[in-house]
């Protein structure tokens, strides 16, 4: 679709602030509750899990900054310089429980680990994607943008029902939710300008205000927060052991492939070529940049968000001045937990109807870019095999059919990343692709 404003194009603040908010308000979710699983598979507390969600969302903001407005020096350049918001990785959630639930490694180490290894990710991902680059072809990354969009709709249909549907009001808030969804798609396809540009954020804040009005928000909590918390770095301490080090690197090409799926669906979304080379590295160092940051500050390694794309394709607006605004949001939500902790308190269902529409753009987004590759019995076989062997084994990892399986298992070969892995390597051993080079050009 033509987008209303460009990668390059200043937006007025009036209009910039209400766009950043889609974002933030879509986003702002996903990145806490990485958080609130990280503290909870660690054993932390309750004071200890809202510092982790404080961390997750500095770090999110300043991500988000560098991706949006990248740093520069000479031609060596830092953040994709493109409309990205990047929050923490879920793929990096299970590998740091594991470590800090073991005595030899602990919680220090697991941090220590993030740190170094996405240290190797901003030295080492560039080489990756520099000699891999020409594997990255549209039937790869959209089956990674497809896998992500399959992989976390669930999450969605789980935040309908509040993650209880068997609770005494499940009917009421599903319906609450498709209600939101319902609005939200009428919003896009019904109205013009302005309005249509902010479908999300007005069916949010609609649902918002009915939770309100229901008595569904207790806002007692906002009392009991802190007007103004700086984040503390090394909070928990960092200390080295070589061999999950090494593992957190290995679970890091699956955010290679992430990043990749994800950047694309952004590029693509706004009817802009397949990105270059030269994007996806900067993008790489741009999340791994903001992920080492996140570390020393108590979060989660950083990868570029998979609502991204579902955003930007129901707003028209692909200005990276929007997603920097975000950016800045991010970091005020960080210092100011008054002002996080309002947007905590949006019911589950009214996320989960947003969520609803916005992951299910991006699986339009991973068919769409896999559609830009040639239609052929090997391009066939690779996103078959992959949407087989990733989102398949996602769902069998919920059903519990994978627990023989070592867990670090599981989580490179299951899901977004098995997705990735697996596209990619059926890329490279497949016969047949320099005749099908030939035969595209």
């Amino acid at each position: 679709m033509k987008m209303k404003y460009g990668f390059d194009d200043k937006v007025p603040v009036g209009k910039a602030v209400p766009w950043a908010l889609q974002y933030v308000f879509t986003i702002f979710t996903g990145s806490m509750t990485g958080s609130i699983m990280l503290a909870s598979g660690a054993g932390l507390n309750t004071a200890q899990t809202a510092f982790l969600i404080q961390c997750g969302l500095l770090a999110c903001g300043i991500t988000t900054l560098i991706q949006s407005l990248g740093i520069k020096f000479g031609n060596f350049q830092i953040g994709a310089r493109l409309p990205l918001v990047s929050a923490g990785s879920w793929t990096m959630i299970t590998p740091m429980i594991l470590f800090s639930n073991d005595p030899g490694i602990g919680l220090s180490g697991a941090f220590g680990a993030a740190f170094l290894g996405t240290a190797l990710l901003f030295v080492l991902g560039p080489v990756v994607i520099h000699y891999l680059y020409d594997f990255f072809t549209p039937a790869v990354t959209g089956s990674v943008v497809l896998a992500v969009g399959m992989c976390l709709i669930l999450n969605a249909w789980n935040s309908l029902v509040d993650y209880n549907p068997e609770g005494k009001d499940a009917l009421k808030l599903f319906f609450i939710g498709i209600a939101v969804a319902v609005l939200c798609i009428v919003i896009d396809h019904f109205t013009k300008g302005i309005v249509q540009s902010m479908a999300v954020l007005i069916a949010m804040v609609i649902g918002y205000v009915f939770c309100m009005a229901t008595g569904m928000v207790d806002f007692s909590q906002v009392g009991q927060a802190s007007w103004l918390e700086i984040p503390k770095p090394l909070n928990f301490g960092m200390s080295i052991n070589i061999g999950a080090i090494i593992t957190i690197f290995v679970v890091h090409i699956a955010t290679i492939m992430e990043n990749c799926g994800n950047t694309t669906g952004v590029v693509t979304g706004a009817d802009a070529d397949l990105p270059s080379k030269k994007i996806l590295k900067n993008s790489i160092r741009g999340d791994a940049m903001g992920g080492m940051f996140s570390t020393l500050f108590n979060g989660l390694p950083m990868c570029v968000a998979a609502q991204n794309a579902g955003i930007e394709v129901m707003s028209g607006v692909a200005s990276r001045f929007v997603t920097a605004t975000a950016g800045g949001i991010f970091v005020l939500m960080a210092i100011f937990p008054k002002f996080s902790q309002i947007l905590a308190l949006i019911p589950n269902p009214v996320l989960g109807g947003i969520l609803l529409v916005t992951f299910g753009n991006i699986i339009a987004s991973g068919i769409k870019i896999i559609g830009f590759d040639e239609n052929s019995k090997r391009n066939f076989t690779i996103v078959a095999m992959a949407a087989a062997v990733g989102i398949g084994g996602n769902f069998a990892q919920s059903a519990g059919t994978l627990a023989f399986l070592p867990s670090t298992v599981v989580t490179l070969f299951t899901g977004i990343s098995g997705t990735a892995v697996t596209a990619l390597i059926l890329n490279i051993i497949l016969p047949g692709r320099k005749k099908q080079e030939q035969g595209e050009e």
